[in-house]
């Protein structure tokens, strides 16, 4: 699979969760619950079922938190990409300058960037040798498909996310809903983007000429969550 290829899995990725945000309002999510518990689509399992459609019914009122989603949303297309993919190009390199230093280059052949919980902004980047890797098409566990033992490489500090995920926590309290996880999902999508093309512009500068070992991958995931292709040299 070539970088064109990757580059339009991870867009499209992204693009489906925003298209699909940016039809929802806050007091519409709470409605479509209401009336999914009405009509049957959602099961209640314990006796609150009463209880949660009359809180429903109440949420679903109020709209006060519709436009500071909206604006959130309009947070995530006022980004300014271009600074943000300089940006990942510097963290890029910092890594790369630990991975020279450390020695293990010659024996590399992907590195894993795995990010924690949302507000922990700070990966760490594992290096793996010789050996096939699989193609990934859409996120999935790959743990079965290459040999965790071959490692040779861990960096505990590797890119740093912080510029490019914004702070979400308004929505994190809100009751029967999880639309936070969504909005940082989405920028945690958008950030794989514009990894991309960082990595893109340190290959035309020739900066990614020292991974020997092809093809090279790049992959990326939350901690035990699904793993993506990112970038590949061949």
């Amino acid at each position: 699979m070539d970088n064109p290829k990757i580059l339009t899995l991870l867009e499209k990725q992204r693009d489906h969760l925003f298209e699909r945000l940016k039809k929802v309002t806050i007091a519409g999510l709470y409605e479509q619950e209401y009336q999914d518990i009405k009509a049957g689509r959602t099961v209640v399992l314990d006796y609150g079922e009463k209880k949660m459609l009359d809180d429903l019914k109440e949420l679903a009122k109020n709209t006060s938190l519709d436009r500071s989603f909206e604006a959130k949303l309009g947070a995530y297309l006022a980004l300014d990409n271009h600074a943000l993919i300089i940006y990942f190009q510097k963290e890029l390199d910092k890594m790369i300058n630990e991975i020279i230093s450390s020695r293990a280059l010659d024996d590399i052949q992907a590195l894993f960037i795995e990010y924690d919980h949302y507000y922990h902004f700070s990966s760490c980047v594992t290096g793996y040798g010789i050996q096939e890797y699989p193609e990934i098409h859409e996120p999935r566990y790959i743990s079965g498909e290459y040999d965790y033992n071959k490692q040779v490489l861990f960096l505990e500090r590797g890119i740093d996310f912080e510029p490019a995920w914004l702070d979400c926590q308004e929505f994190e309290d809100l009751d029967y809903l999880d639309i936070n996880f969504e909005l940082q999902r989405l920028f945690q999508f958008h950030s794989r983007v514009l990894l991309h093309k960082a990595l893109a512009n340190l290959s035309v500068a020739g900066k990614l000429d020292l991974f020997k070992n092809r093809p090279f991958s790049f992959f990326i995931n939350e901690h035990d969550c699904e793993v993506m292709l990112l970038y590949k040299i061949s």
